[in-house]
């Protein structure tokens, strides 16, 4: 049952992909992408009733096709930076190839370990969120592919390999968590970065392709850092037995030298995690078919920067490194906040957005409590809902109306009601209890005061996310008076994802309290005791005795009524509140207004005809990316150095 679990987490996309990828009929394709969804979805969801294990593959040398691949990969960025003339793709490849080569077969070094996988609870929040969040992704991109290849009247179609592409990721990410050898784990993550690759560059026009070699370079970056740690690892520690992930969060290897290396898988976590002063590549990716952002945001990519830094918690703690990395993390959040309320575009806002949480959460993975850990595990899990369910409402916007400028969504809720009242739960998800997020960011809150900096970007950053988060809802919901609503029609493809994805805020904000009692709590305690599993209580977690889930309750409050009371608040006003016709008069413009009441022309001066316009203001003088930038990424770079100096030489 085990080896078939694993055989259908991490192969089983990769034959889909190939199979989607060969068959070139529309309807067939959508069939096994569908069902392939589906069969991760309950596989996934089977991991969650079987429990931990460990497993490790027999018959076959996997080992060495693990080895084959890697230098496949890495062959390939060398083609990619000499085709593209991009000196740092070539430079990241060759820093990964040739330490690579000289110590596997310079040195002769042997990695056989045993288990090759291991299973627990916080890899199974993570396949649950890959394998459910990421096969809604791939239903909604059928649809979408085909519209968007229709609209950009391409000659012939390159959906296949845009499908085997995305689908392969889910398989990727899967072994990547699921991965204790150090040298399995690298593979995986550089599978999901040619994934990545592959897929930003996937229309082929010039900025789509530059912005792909951006975010490779990035992360080759953090390959090379990967790459180091695993040859240091092996020489300091005695050989192979060094390279198990295991080993190396539950204490089995000891000494102040082991943070040297552990310093660099995180700087590694870094880059995949879009972190200041690396968060370029993913804004670059923006410029990638909607479905590429929604499942590089929410259940991929980024989710494995974040994995990786949590995961080595134990490894760091009570370390300087630990209170860098917390640091860091916060500062992240701090300074995407602030970058997000100067940008006009939604995907934008929703990248920034994305990269502040993602600090958010590596920074409680520094704070490195208890109460830290369970926030960032379950602000993954919140996260990764909301944030695909935006990026699936992006896409769809843009399909409705061709742009992605906030300004242009001005009156969409009288255009696509439905479309609008999902975008507008997902935002108020993100900030407005009871929702998940706010709850994870409280804990977040409740965990800091081990880090006081931290605790103070953490509060400044609350404040700028609900800034740009109510300027956009505004936007969204700014209309005309009108009579009466237009009916809105979505695909199966479209509608099917997002009511899903609509439906999990709510089940999963309602269901906190025993999710969290016989789920988190365990993924927790893998975590801040390096999966040496032993019995803890929720009580044991509180610090200040205001932050608790208990019962389906939060702090003093049972959760259930306080949904039901935004509901009602919700939706009272469209019962009750109508409009008649003879209410409705024309808006006044200190001048005649021309035409019948839906005219949005009036007569100024001259009785010249002048378009009256309604514009957010995005203080981009103040909080621009050309303002903001250049000391953001140096603060951050310079945070980056103590990370890796002071943060690695005094324990």
């Amino acid at each position: 049952m085990e080896s078939w679990m694993m055989a259908i987490a991490i192969l089983l996309p990769l034959v889909a992909g190939i199979l989607v990828f060969i068959i070139r009929q529309y309807h067939v394709q959508s069939f096994i992408v569908v069902l392939t969804a589906i069969i991760l979805a309950v596989n996934s969801i089977l991991f969650l009733q079987q429990g931990p294990f460990t497993y490790s593959p027999g018959g076959f040398n996997w080992g060495l096709m693990v080895t084959i691949l890697d230098y496949v990969i890495l062959l390939f960025y060398l083609y990619v930076g000499i085709s593209l003339r991009n000196w740092l793709v070539l430079i990241f490849a060759l820093t990964q190839l040739i330490p690579l080569a000289w110590w596997e077969f310079g040195m002769k070094a042997h990695v056989e370990l045993t288990p090759a996988f291991v299973v627990d609870h916080l890899s199974i929040v993570m396949t649950l969120v890959i394998s459910i969040i990421g096969s809604l992704i791939c239903i909604y991109a059928l649809r979408y592919m085909y519209d968007h290849e229709h609209h950009t009247k391409l000659a012939k179609s390159r959906q296949p390999r845009f499908l085997f592409w995305l689908v392969i990721f889910l398989g990727a990410m899967n072994g990547l968590v699921f991965a204790n050898n150090l040298v399995w784990l690298y593979f995986f993550w550089e599978v999901t970065t040619l994934c990545c690759f592959q897929l930003i560059a996937h229309d082929l026009t010039k900025e789509a392709i530059n912005n792909a070699a951006r975010a490779l370079w990035m992360n080759s970056l953090g390959g090379t850092a990967f790459v180091f740690a695993l040859i240091f690892l092996y020489v300091t520690q005695g050989g192979a037995e060094a390279l198990s992930v295991q080993n190396i969060i539950s204490g089995h290897i000891t000494g102040a030298v082991i943070i040297l290396p552990v310093a660099l898988l995180c700087f590694t976590g870094f880059t995949k995690a879009a972190q200041m002063p690396f968060q370029s590549w993913l804004l670059g990716a923006m410029v990638a078919p909607t479905p590429v952002s929604a499942l590089l945001h929410s259940s991929t990519m980024v989710k494995a920067g974040v994995y990786l830094v949590l995961r080595l918690a134990p490894a760091y703690a009570g370390t300087h490194l630990s209170t860098i990395i917390a640091i860091a993390g916060a500062f992240t959040f701090f300074a995407a906040s602030g970058l997000a309320i100067s940008q006009t575009t939604g995907k934008r806002v929703l990248a920034y957005s994305t990269i502040a949480n993602l600090g958010l959460i590596i920074a409680c993975a520094g704070i490195n409590t208890p109460l830290a850990i369970a926030a960032a595990i379950l602000l993954i899990i919140f996260h990764a809902i909301s944030k695909g369910l935006l990026f699936l409402c992006a896409g769809t916007i843009e399909h409705q109306i061709w742009s992605r400028e906030i300004e242009d969504m001005e009156g969409l809720a009288a255009k696509a009601p439905l479309t609008t009242l999902i975008t507008t739960v997902g935002i108020l998800s993100m900030f407005l209890p009871p929702f998940g997020m706010l709850l994870g960011k409280w804990l977040a809150l409740e965990a800091a005061y081990m880090v006081p900096l931290a605790a103070i970007f953490f509060v400044l950053a609350s404040t700028l996310t609900i800034v740009f988060w109510t300027k956009w809802l505004g936007r969204l919901l700014q209309v005309l008076p009108k009579i009466g609503w237009p009916r809105e029609k979505l695909s199966l493809s479209y509608s099917v994802p997002l009511w899903l994805l609509l439906i999990g805020i709510f089940v999963i904000g309602m269901g906190v309290g025993p999710i969290y009692q016989n789920f988190i709590l365990s993924a927790t305690n893998n975590v801040i005791t390096g999966n040496q599993i032993i019995p803890i209580g929720w009580h044991s977690l509180i610090l200040t005795g205001t932050a608790f889930v208990e019962k389906g309750i939060l702090g003093i409050f049972l959760v259930w009524p306080l949904f039901l009371i935004l509901a009602v608040a919700l939706l009272l006003p469209l019962l009750f509140i109508g409009l008649k016709p003879k209410e409705l008069r024309p808006v006044y413009l200190c001048g005649e207004q021309t035409g019948d009441l839906d005219t949005d022309e009036w007569l100024a001066e001259a009785d010249v005809k002048t378009k009256f316009q309604l514009g957010g203001y995005y203080y981009q003088k103040v909080l621009g990316e050309k303002t903001l930038d250049p000391w953001v990424n140096t603060i951050a770079i310079v945070i980056l150095v103590i990370m890796l100096g002071y943060g690695v030489i005094i324990k």
